[in-house]
Order: structure tokens, then sequence, then C-alpha cells
């Protein structure tokens, strides 16, 4: 992603393979691989209104959120 992207409450969306270095696995993931499918900061149950954008998710991590970023 070379543009960040957020949803309306100003969460970073993200791809699957996105991984930043807030990255934690997920306690659940059988093999945590570096993405953010496996992310426990990912929510990828989000319900993103574009149709187009499937395999997007939102980061929940605070420190990705737009405010965050752009101070």
């Amino acid at each position: 992603m070379d543009k960040h992207r957020y949803d309306e409450m100003g969460l970073l969306v993200v791809k699957e393979d996105y991984c930043c270095e807030h990255f934690e696995p997920d306690d659940s993931v059988l093999v945590p691989m570096k993405e953010c499918w496996c992310c426990k900061w990912s929510n990828f149950r989000a319900e993103i209104k574009n149709p187009a954008s499937e395999s997007y998710s939102v980061c929940n991590y605070v420190g990705n959120a737009k405010e965050a970023v752009n101070r």
C-alpha cells in the first residue's frame, strides 16, 4: 500500500499481506506468519461497505489510527 487509507472511524485499512512494526501474532493462529491476517490488531470481520474490498481489514492498533499518524 503506497498511500494509507482510513475508514470512517479513522482506522487504517489494510490488506491481509500488509504488516507494520506493531505486528503481534493472534493467539489463535496456528502458524503466525507476519501478515495482518494473523495479527491481533486486524479485524477482517469488519464490515467495510465497499464490496470491491473483500480482502481488506481495519487495524485496531491506536498507533496506526489517522489521528495518531497525523500528529
